[in-house]
């Protein structure tokens, strides 16, 4: 997790999600602008895609917003994990210099999606 004060993270939300109260983080996780550091149904927190202690820069095109169960369950692992019962790969785009989070589907998604 990245370590910043709530003005610093909010500041952040502002860029990424703009004036929303509430918005769901990419392992579809509801959280709330308010809830910074709170660990409750919808506290989330700043983080690392790629851990510093793995070699990941201390920028901005590496961290995102994430419920505080998705970053438990993520950890330091990189670049696959898991989280809210779905598996994740974290990419690299070295032109633009930041990190993002593609779901990894298998099979039984493309069926459950044909299905809707």
């Amino acid at each position: 997790m990245k370590n910043m004060d709530k003005a610093q993270a909010l500041t952040i939300w502002q860029k990424e999600i703009g004036n929303k109260e509430y918005t769901h983080d990419f392992a579809g996780r509801k959280i709330k602008q308010s809830d910074y550091l709170e660990s409750n149904q919808v506290g989330w927190l700043v983080s690392y895609l790629h851990p510093l202690n793995q070699g990941g820069k201390n920028n901005d095109g590496n961290i995102i917003i994430m419920h505080h169960r998705t970053a438990e369950e993520k950890g330091e692992q990189f670049p696959d994990f898991s989280a809210n019962n779905r598996q994740y790969h974290i990419e690299y785009n070295r032109k633009d210099d930041y990190y993002y989070v593609e779901r990894v589907m298998d099979s039984d998604d493309d069926d459950e999606e044909s299905l809707i």
